[in-house]
């Protein structure tokens, strides 16, 4: 169909005729107009639209604000081994359970102290903790470090109620930081994507 505008009356037509009036048609040239008009229109979006996909996200970055600097609502993923601190978990391995969490952290930051950016968290996620799971939420503060990392505290309300430390570093455009969790006898680690 891809030249269907050069069709022909007789479908096998006698080729040493071909140049007669009687088995060919000349397309007009409005209709020629309107194809290509189409074809330029298909291969504008084939060229364009993909592009489109990779634009980048800047998600609550508004003038002056530094765009390496966590700020606007992130999901999250986490996993790891964290001590055993609630009654009846059995430790697995040297007195640690496995975890796994997912949920959602928003990051606004409220100013700056010595020249580092500073800022509050808050968030909430559903945890697994050997096996047991639970709805967690999160408040705390952060700190964008000299080096461009990032100093959290996190205080868990649910689960096991815990004071989080953790470190992360942001990409360059903001809008993922990884993180470890560096508080003594965890081994943790995640990632946070906006």
């Amino acid at each position: 169909m891809f030249l269907s505008f050069l069709s022909f009356k007789n479908p096998k037509p006698d080729l040493s005729k071909l140049g007669s009036e009687t088995y060919t048609r000349k397309m007009k040239a409005s209709l020629f107009h309107n194809r290509i008009c189409k074809v330029c229109t298909l291969v504008a979006a084939t060229l364009i639209l993909p592009s489109l996909a990779y634009a980048q996200n800047n998600q609550g970055n508004g003038p002056g604000i530094n765009p390496s600097v966590p700020n606007g609502t992130y999901s999250l993923t986490e996993n790891g081994w964290v001590p055993a601190t609630n009654p009846g978990q059995v430790p697995v391995v040297d007195g640690q359970v496995p975890f796994a969490g997912a949920g959602r952290i928003t990051y606004i930051p409220t100013g700056t102290i010595n020249g580092q950016v500073t800022g509050k968290t808050s968030g909430v996620l559903t945890a697994s903790i050997n096996g047991q799971i639970f709805p967690i939420t999160v408040k705390g503060f952060f700190t964008v470090n000299p080096d461009g990392s990032v100093s959290g505290i996190e205080k868990q309300t649910g689960g096991p109620n815990a004071l989080l430390h953790f470190t992360g570093y942001p990409t360059p455009d903001g809008n993922t930081i990884t993180f470890v969790l560096t508080d003594p006898g965890s081994i943790a680690c995640g990632i946070d994507t906006r």
